[in-house]
């Protein structure tokens, strides 16, 4: 399971130690952990990426781009950095140490062509071969409401919602709510 600081481009445990020995200035776990919380904060996919353009840490959405283009993306923003005209349309922010710049924060305008990230929601209703009810079940479940909760909104007895809940642990292959929800947010 990748842990919030973990997240790039490179690989989860890797990405975090690549991260902290190349760029001096953005270390340390708690360091890595706001800049993931800030970056997927950010609905359009972003970078941080050094002088030269290369990727240092990417949000969510970025992350589709990475795999889907991986050199594309790195040229587009080695690019834009240059000042060179690019057919992507970044907004660059420098990002500064003391007083000089250490990188950017790339942020992909919109275009026509969105990024959508998947919805772990419906792809795992997929994988596990649920039903509509459980999907609706399971939808409440990820939002933390109590079976009672989950009852009153879908407008049906608590016992059916323990009915559907057990249904959904058989498929998904767990035996309770935590586990669940891991495993619902797993690619």
């Amino acid at each position: 399971m990748k842990s919030a600081g973990q997240r790039s481009w490179r690989g989860p445990a890797k990405a975090a130690a690549a991260t902290i020995d190349r760029s001096s200035w953005l270390r340390g776990a708690a360091a890595l952990s706001a800049l993931d919380t800030a970056l997927n904060a950010i609905d359009a996919p972003a970078f941080v990426v050094d002088l030269g353009g290369e990727v240092l840490h990417a949000n969510t959405n970025a992350q589709i781009l990475l795999d889907r283009d991986r050199q594309g993306v790195s040229r587009s923003l080695a690019d834009a950095i240059a000042g060179a005209p690019v057919d992507r349309g970044w907004d660059l922010t420098p990002l500064r140490g003391t007083e000089q710049s250490r990188g950017f924060l790339a942020i992909l305008r919109a275009s026509r062509r969105v990024v959508i990230v998947p919805d772990p929601l419906a792809a795992a209703s997929k994988r596990w071969h649920l039903t509509a009810r459980q999907a609706d079940v399971l939808y409440w479940v990820a939002r933390g409401l109590t079976n009672a909760l989950i009852a009153e909104a879908l407008g049906i007895g608590e016992g059916t919602v323990e009915f559907h809940l057990k249904g959904i642990f058989d498929k998904a292959g767990v035996d309770n709510r935590a586990t669940l929800i891991v495993k619902l947010l797993e690619p």
